[in-house]
């Protein structure tokens, strides 16, 4: 479900997938459901609980609660489900189920990408669902291709770990590798630069993990498997290459290098100086884009809502504490992995039988985790909840690496843990807290993307109808979520609305006093948030209460130096106290920042105003709505 709306970007999308995760963990504490808690994931499972620790807590506390609350809600669903994977979905048969249903999906998304890719066109299945301009660029059901990048290297690896390593019949394997091979085009066209490089460490380390078993089989198997292997990749780099030569867009984007001043670094370099802040304990869940807006002092092509690197992401956000949380927990991953492979080996050398299905399962694991590890340095993709679930299930194989249910020596390895029966209630207490702290917030969101779709053009401004079914699905929304700022600047561009298109100025004035207090509602929720200081400074204008304007204009440049929409909003307002050469400056910050034709018309008019030596000013700048 969450996948195929969008990846779940938007929490009206991913709730209902985590409500699913929460029943699931729930009926796990059915009796005939309950295992001991394998001995040999026990270092794993601590480093899964630290790292939860840091990032719940740090959530809980951080600056603004509603910023916070999205990297909360999926830590809560993404522990869920590694917990449910490692200590409940231990079988082989259930966890190749579930990596069956990942091929369909990335087959199913690759349908999409090869229509948008094909077309140039921005192809989705969902009306409600609008995919942004990126060209010919495959992204499938995600709304961004470097997102459904991730999602397709784990498809294609763990595919052909079940083609090559799996005990499926011949023909599984065989429609598991064709699948793969299809995800792996699906892949070459989202023209993912950072796809490209996760894919190539995950196939290292798949090969190299290969060559290790390949090692212990006899030489005649070894010769075939090696064989098959290598006519499989050289025809897919060659296919590789053909497609890249007959495709100008995808040329340029392996063509394209970092250059100094590129977007990235620069966003790189704001992150590096937001960890600075709070070194330890970072500045807090979610602030990343609001450092990013004010840290970042150069022209970047839209607003930085993300690092572009989980690591200075999670660095900027929960500092040391926590980047030394996520790497204690890939390292017990990564170790455990290689150590169920490495044992299985020894204990049964010379087949192609070792560790049933699990081995399979494990190499792909493996394989999955060291794409997304290179991938994570180039962008946000487990800000995903889609990609971070995938990513949950991984690792929940990789922490109890192979059935405790296959063998006798596997049953008995898996019964050599002190740890009481009773720390499995922490997976229903997770799905509890999920359920309780989470689900309810769904209608909020749902009416909050409902209002979003309204402004997503101003006919609102001059339609009635459309003013009143915005104030509508914003009361509704606040009815189970007031302390939601969206929905509160929702309600005051609905009201603000109202307020122009009333003809009695009695429900004029109704209106504009509803319009201010939700704005006033909105900046005390979110004070960081440039938009909702904007709106507010836009709705005292309004009113004719320049005294207050005025400073809150000034803070919406502080908070987003690089925005001309905020530099061309206090410039129009110091043009209309008289302060003509701060005005001016202004009009030029906005203008070099890309503010166009109204900034360029603002600073002339100005320039005109001083040349007659008249301190006239222009017309107060119209009510805007807020960006979601």
């Amino acid at each position: 479900m969450t996948q195929l709306l969008g990846g779940g970007w938007h929490p009206a999308f991913s709730l209902p997938g985590y409500g699913l995760i929460a029943v699931a963990a729930l009926l796990s504490w059915w009796p005939a459901r309950r295992m001991e808690i394998p001995g040999r994931a026990i270092d794993c499972l601590a480093a899964g609980a630290l790292l939860f620790a840091c990032v719940a807590l740090r959530a809980l506390f951080s600056p603004e609660a509603y910023l916070a609350r999205n990297d909360l809600y999926m830590a809560l669903a993404a522990m869920t489900l590694y917990l449910l994977v490692s200590l409940s979905l231990t079988s082989s048969k259930w966890r190749g189920m579930f990596i069956g249903f990942l091929l369909l999906l990335g087959f199913a998304n690759c349908v999409v990408g090869i229509v948008q890719f094909a077309k140039s066109e921005n192809f989705s299945i969902f009306s409600f669902l609008p995919r942004p301009d990126y060209g010919s660029r495959a992204s499938g059901f995600y709304g961004y291709p470097n997102h459904l990048a991730l999602f397709l290297e784990i498809c294609v690896l763990m595919g052909f770990s079940m083609a090559f390593w799996s005990q499926w019949r011949p023909w599984m394997k065989m429609l598991a590798g064709y699948v793969s091979l299809v995800c792996a085009l699906g892949l070459l066209f989202t023209g993912s630069r950072g796809g490209y490089a996760g894919a190539a460490g995950g196939m290292l380390v798949f090969g190299l993990l290969s060559l290790r078993i390949v090692g212990k089989l006899g030489l005649n198997r070894a010769i075939i498997l090696l064989a098959v292997g290598l006519l499989i990749f050289t025809g897919l780099g060659l296919g590789v290459e053909h497609v890249l030569s007959k495709s100008t867009v995808l040329h340029e984007r392996v063509e394209q290098h970092v250059k100094s001043g590129d977007t990235r670094l620069e966003l790189w370099k704001a992150a590096w100086k937001q960890f600075t802040l709070k070194p330890v304990v970072g500045a807090g869940s979610g602030t990343s884009v609001y450092y990013e807006r004010k840290l970042n002092r150069t022209v970047v092509g839209s607003d930085p809502v993300h690092v572009h690197n989980e690591y200075l992401e999670m660095l900027a956000e929960y500092g040391i504490l926590g980047i030394v949380g996520a790497l204690m927990f890939l390292d017990c991953h990564l170790r455990s992995g290689w150590k169920w492979i490495s044992r299985q080996i020894a204990r049964q050398p010379d087949s192609l039988s070792m560790g049933g299905d699990s081995l399979a399962i494990t190499v792909g694991a493996m394989s999955s985790l060291a794409a997304c590890i290179v991938h994570s340095g180039t962008d946000f993709t487990l800000h995903i909840p889609a990609n971070m679930l995938t990513m949950a299930f991984v690792c929940g194989v990789l922490a109890s690496s192979g059935s405790a249910r296959e063998s006798a020596s596997e049953t008995a390895e898996s019964s050599d843990s002190n740890v009481s029966p009773y720390f499995r209630l922490a997976l229903p207490a997770l799905a509890l807290w999920l359920g309780l702290r989470a689900l309810p917030t769904w209608p909020a969101e749902y009416f909050s993307f409902q209002a979003r779709l309204i402004t997503s053009d101003s006919k609102y401004m001059e339609s009635g109808e459309e003013a009143r079914a915005l104030e509508d699905l914003v009361q509704r929304g606040l009815q189970w979520d007031p302390l939601n700022p969206i929905l509160r600047r929702y309600a005051g561009v609905a009201q603000t609305a109202l307020a122009a298109q009333a003809t009695d100025a009695a429900m004029q004035e109704k209106w504009a006093h509803q319009a201010l207090a939700a704005y006033e509602e909105a900046e005390k929720l979110a004070p960081g948030d440039v938009y909702g200081v904007l709106n507010l400074a836009w709705e005292y204008e309004n009113q004719q209460r320049y005294a207050d304007a005025g400073p809150l204009f000034k803070r919406a440049v502080e908070l987003d130096p690089t925005s001309s929409n905020a530099h061309y909003a206090y410039a129009s307002h110091l043009h209309a106290q008289g302060k003509l050469a701060e005005a001016a400056t202004e009009y030029q910050s906005s203008i070099k920042l890309g503010g166009g034709l109204s900034a360029q018309m603002g600073f002339d008019r100005l320039t005109n105003e001083m040349k007659a030596g008249s301190t006239g000013a222009p017309a107060l700048p119209e009510a805007r709505e807020p960006r979601p």
